[in-house]
This record gives structure tokens, C-alpha cells and sequence, in this order.
């Protein structure tokens, strides 16, 4: 099979909406997970950790503040990090599935760790593999968006919404459509990660595990389809 030059407006394979929507639905579970598990503490919306850090640093409760604290230092270090990924690892056509790999190792073996072990080990671990997750999967249809938290694209659906509204310009429009789909995805897998939670404990972050698992096969193949087509 004579595979052709790519076409230069060939969608990228990490772009695809589908992995918008799991990777949507295993950051709102994550979070809902680590909530209510852990208590009150996110490992994917930095924003609640500083909030209840500040809160609790107030009330002169330092044990809970260092835990916020090393999450979110292992957030930022885990940002520092995809991008050196980003840097050394882009030379392979897979290197953003490698990270969803590294994803759903952590997911497992936090689920396998019992309650003894400290969160302290647990959730940091969590914060990294979501950090490589929102840094690496930032794009959906060329459109910048986040599947760690909701804040940012409640905004941009908004706005798109109203300025399709004003202008009438059917772009507009569908963007506004893609970032509904992305917060309707990141409730319901705070929804299932809630339910869950209340049933398996901490072996709910399996479920996380199994959309990633699915999102890196879906991104798999996709790129397998792109390079039996094309020269790339």
C-alpha cells in the first residue's frame, strides 16, 4: 500500500471530540473521587485546593494545609514535566498516549493501596498523572479547553453562545455546542465518581482507569488508521 504525504489540514488524533468527552468525564470523576474520599480535597481543580488551603491555614489547621499544599506543588511539577515530555518524547507519533498509559498505572495502584497508606502518597500521585492529562490533552476540534476542571469553559460557552446570539454566526455557535458537551461530560463523571465512590470506596478510581484505558485505544487506533494512510 502506497501511503500519500498528509494533508496539512488533517485533524490532529489528539483533537478528536470523543476523547474530549472521556477525558471530560475522568476529570469531573477524579475530583468527585478525591472529595469525597479524602476529604474535601481535588487532585485535578487546583482552584478548590487553594481556597480550602487558605481556609484552613485560617482555622490554624496545618495538617490539612501542608496536604493541599504538596497537591498543588505536585500539580505544578507535573505541568513542568509534560512539558519536557512534550519536548523529548513527541519524536514517536504515540508519545501523548505513553502519558494516558502512565495515567491508568497510577489509577490502578492508588485503587490497590489500602486505606493505611497515607493520602499524602495517594493523592499527590493522582495530582501529577492529571496535570500530564490537562496539559496533553488541551484541544478539541481546535478549540482550547480543559477536562480537569469546568470554570473556563462555562465561560467560553457563554460567551459563544451569546455572541452567536448577537451575531449570528453559526461557528460561533458550534463552539458553544462542543464546550455544553465538555461541562455536561465533566458533571456526569462527577456524578458517577460520587455514586461510586459510596459504594466501592476507594476502588472507584478503577472506573477512572477504564476511560483512560479506553481513551488511549480510541487515540491508539486512530493514529495506526493515519499512519497505514499517510507519510507523517
Amino acid at each position: 500500500m502506497i501511503r500519500k504525504p498528509i494533508d496539512p489540514d488533517y485533524p490532529q488524533m489528539n483533537r478528536k471530540p470523543i476523547l474530549a468527552w472521556l477525558l471530560s468525564l475522568v476529570g469531573g470523576f477524579t475530583d468527585a473521587y478525591t472529595f469525597l474520599l479524602f476529604g474535601n480535597v481535588f487532585v485535578a481543580g487546583q482552584t478548590g485546593n487553594v481556597i480550602f488551603l487558605t481556609a484552613n491555614l485560617a482555622d490554624h489547621n496545618w495538617h490539612e494545609s501542608l496536604l493541599k499544599l504538596v497537591i498543588i506543588l505536585t500539580f505544578s511539577f507535573g505541568m513542568i514535566c509534560s512539558a519536557i515530555w512534550t519536548k523529548w518524547m513527541d519524536r514517536s507519533h504515540y508519545w501523548r498516549i505513553y502519558a494516558l498509559g502512565l495515567e491508568f498505572l497510577v489509577m490502578i495502584t492508588v485503587g490497590f493501596l489500602p486505606m493505611s497508606v497515607s493520602a499524602y502518597f495517594k493523592l499527590p500521585l493522582l495530582a501529577f498523572a492529571m496535570a500530564f492529562q490537562y496539559s496533553l490533552y488541551d484541544q478539541v476540534e481546535n478549540v482550547g479547553y480543559a477536562n480537569v476542571f469546568t470554570t473556563a469553559n462555562l465561560k467560553k460557552a457563554t460567551l459563544n453562545l451569546a455572541a452567536g446570539v448577537l451575531y449570528q454566526q453559526p461557528i460561533v455557535f458550534k463552539q458553544a455546542k462542543i464546550y455544553f458537551k465538555v461541562i455536561t461530560c465533566f458533571i456526569l463523571g462527577a456524578l458517577f465518581g460520587s455514586f461510586l465512590s459510596h459504594i466501592f470506596g476507594e476502588r472507584t478510581i478503577w472506573f477512572a482507569a477504564i476511560l483512560v484505558l479506553i481513551a488511549g485505544l480510541i487515540h491508539f487506533h486512530s493514529i495506526r488508521k493515519k499512519e497505514l494512510k499517510y507519510q507523517w
